[in-house]
């Protein structure tokens, strides 16, 4: 897996993770980051610093123009292992303090021609170091919650289409439904019910661009009841109707 960076306009995600890391610069506007559970308006000039395996999300409440950059530990063996086993000390990278690495990603982020992989792993080397000279680096602390939802994400992402309830998911990971709810809430930063149909739409709105289906397949093909449920939540997820998707 390659280093990847790339410029995002009102950019949102789905709580998620992944064995990379993940910067994302904020060049204009706020974003709303959460990380472990805990939400953070973040800044234009800052940075949100994501280290591997956090569950992260960001939704942007008005207006963002933002790089997002994942880089994959194995681009940069010099600092594998560290950056495994240990993560950043600061997850909000202040203005000034991240003037230095917002250049590097502003540079890794210009078009694709003017690049080539040598300079690429050479950036992104250097964006890591240069952080963690910033911030250090300290242990991660095992956490059974995280270890928790972690595998409830893997779940979901596994079986979004199926029939899915709280308290059925709640009863498959040994939980009553209201602790379930609880930690789920606290960790993902949505109800398990805006999850599932983020997941759905996401994949609604692929198979619209891409399949050539009719809207009453892509509507069963994602796990949703019946066409009237699919328009409703399709249309506040994504602010249009499945119809004008397909366009």
């Amino acid at each position: 897996m390659e280093a990847q960076v790339w410029h995002a306009v009102n950019n949102q995600a789905m709580a998620h993770f992944h064995g990379a890391v993940e910067l994302i610069l904020v060049e204009e506007g706020t974003l709303m980051a959460i990380q472990e559970g805990k939400s953070r308006l973040v800044s234009t000039g800052e940075i949100i610093v994501n280290s591997s395996y956090m569950i992260h999300g960001y939704t942007t409440p008005d207006y963002a123009k933002t790089i997002v950059a994942t880089i994959p530990l194995a681009t940069v063996p010099s600092l594998q292992n560290a950056l495994s086993q240990k993560k950043f000390a600061a997850e909000i990278l202040g203005a000034e303090e991240a003037a230095e690495c917002a250049r590097l990603l502003q540079l890794a982020a210009e078009p694709a021609h003017e690049r080539n992989p040598f300079y690429m792993n050479g950036l992104n080397l250097a964006v890591l170091a240069l952080l963690i000279e910033k911030v250090g680096l300290k242990e991660k602390v095992p956490s059974a919650e995280s270890d928790l939802v972690r595998e409830i994400l893997i779940y979901l992402q596994d079986h979004f289409a199926e029939e899915l309830t709280v308290a059925g998911t709640a009863a498959r990971f040994g939980y009553s439904a209201g602790r379930f709810s609880h930690i789920f809430n606290a960790r993902v930063g949505c109800s398990f019910t805006r999850y599932i149909n983020g997941l759905r739409c996401r994949m609604a709105e692929k198979l619209l661009r891409e399949s050539g289906l009719p809207l009453t397949d892509v509507a069963s093909a994602c796990g949703f009841s019946s066409l009237r449920t699919f328009h409703r939540v399709y249309r506040e997820y994504a602010g249009h109707t499945p119809r004008r998707a397909k366009e």
